[in-house]
């Protein structure tokens, strides 16, 4: 899971970005990548929530270690407002 801090005002660029970029096809190319999903909150200045699941956490890592991952990144850091804290991993109770 991420948290999003959008900068106000590009809600809707963001959202776009994500589809226009691929981000959730480019994650399933990278393996493991079972889906994801972007939330926008219903609160102003609240921030989005990225929610992915993978196989496992070497999946997600090899992700993380991807150069295009680093490249996407750079393309949405100007719609947002600080850094991205790192993913929170869970995995699945019981």
């Amino acid at each position: 899971m991420l948290s999003l801090p959008v900068r106000a005002g590009e809600e809707e660029s963001i959202a776009r970005l994500y589809d226009e970029l691929e981000i959730f096809e480019l994650s399933r190319r990278s393996g493991g990548f079972l889906g994801g999903r972007l939330l926008r909150p219903l609160g102003a200045g609240e921030p989005f929530l990225v929610i992915a699941e993978w196989v496992g956490p070497e999946d997600y890592q090899r992700w993380l270690d991807n150069p295009i991952r680093a490249e996407l990144g750079g393309r949405i850091a100007p719609l947002l407002d600080g850094e991205v804290a790192a993913g929170t991993v869970y995995t699945e109770a019981g």
